[in-house]
């Protein structure tokens, strides 16, 4: 069966509502586009505030698999996810932990996802902003810029 990988935007859930949009209903759209045989199974996919590679399978067997994989990658402690990332600026440390929260904000006629670099344990507790942990690693610097390797661990 076919692997596909596709970028998700912030605020796209993977299930939503009936008459909402969301990853889940567009699978049958596009698998009718790409013309392949069998439907399409999210195999792994970021939360709905997030943006980020969703992995798509039309061989259920290899959804199953690869599922397994991230289960027991994580129960074991490890983290198969990792992301590159340019930025604008060198961190001071050459590796270390992000520790941030993420919240839905009104930007307009717009939602948005902001960081929210303390949060307070009350907005955690109603889950207002959730709790975002990621590991990184300065791979090199020049300009005034950075290659980091990112590792979420949330």
């Amino acid at each position: 069966g076919a692997l596909l990988a596709l970028s998700k935007p912030p605020g796209l859930p993977v299930l939503g509502h009936p008459g909402e949009l969301s990853l889940e209903a567009l699978l049958p759209a596009l698998r009718q586009r790409l013309g392949l045989p069998a439907e399409l199974h999210v195999v792994k996919a970021p939360a709905r505030e997030c943006s980020g590679l969703v992995l798509l399978s039309s061989c259920h067997r290899a959804t199953e698999q690869i599922q397994q994989f991230f289960t027991d990658a994580r129960r074991r402690g490890q983290y198969p996810v990792t992301y590159r990332a340019v930025t604008v600026g060198v961190p001071a440390e050459a590796e270390g932990e992000i520790r941030a929260g993420l919240c839905w904000q009104q930007q307009g006629d717009t939602t948005v996802v902001v960081p929210v670099p303390s949060p307070g344990r009350r907005s955690l507790a109603r889950k207002e902003v959730k709790s975002t942990l990621t590991r990184y690693r300065v791979l090199g610097a020049a300009g005034g810029c950075a290659l980091l390797q990112l590792q979420p661990r949330t």
